[in-house]
């Protein structure tokens, strides 16, 4: 039963589309000079309008535009930051921190190991080399990282960010274990009398 209704509704849609297919537009002005299109005529002077078909457009195949030879991409696979380790402490007012970098690759010409601590480039660090020393850090926390750089100022390879931190040697000698504990209190001493 549902198979003869699916069909007569299939044909229903056919016919349907068939028909806006061949519909006629109209057009017609009016007494105001509005000119206005429609399905049907609404106005007694309304002329049928031939539509032209579909409009479609190939485009032609994009001429090849000569590029520049890319530099070739320098071989640096990773760099890390092998001193100072992740949180590692310094002690001292004058603490020297050595920085050692790793890469996987070697340093190529025309590129520069760039080194930042705290988000500013460290200018003390050899630009060639890829290790160095930091020294006058104010105490508290840094964050070290590195990149190599080409003659672009391009970044190649960037670390990972590393925070090692700086502190002030303690003078004071605090007491430990049994020194802690306040002394026994001492009792009273005794009046000589009868």
């Amino acid at each position: 039963m549902l198979w003869p209704m699916r069909a007569m509704l299939l044909l229903a849609g056919l016919a349907l589309a068939a028909a806006a297919q061949s519909q006629e537009i109209y057009r017609w002005v009016d007494k105001d000079g509005v000119v206005h299109y429609a399905d049907q005529p609404g106005a007694p002077d309304a002329k049928a309008v031939d539509l032209p078909g579909l409009s479609t457009y190939r485009a032609e195949p994009a001429a090849e535009v000569p590029t520049e030879t890319p530099e070739p991409a320098a071989s640096y696979q990773s760099l890390r930051i092998v001193s100072p380790t992740p949180e590692q402490v310094f002690f001292g007012a004058d603490a020297s921190v050595p920085v050692e970098l790793e890469s996987v690759g070697p340093i190529e010409p025309g590129h520069l190991v760039t080194v930042y601590v705290n988000g500013q480039r460290a200018d003390a660090f050899p630009a060639d080399s890829m290790s160095g020393e930091l020294t006058g850090l104010a105490r508290g926390t840094h964050f070290l990282r590195a990149e190599i750089v080409d003659g672009n100022a391009r970044v190649l390879v960037r670390s990972e960010q590393v925070m090692f931190h700086v502190r002030q040697a303690s003078i004071a000698n605090p007491p430990v274990g049994p020194r802690l504990r306040p002394p026994p209190p001492k009792p009273p001493k005794k009046s000589g009398g009868p």
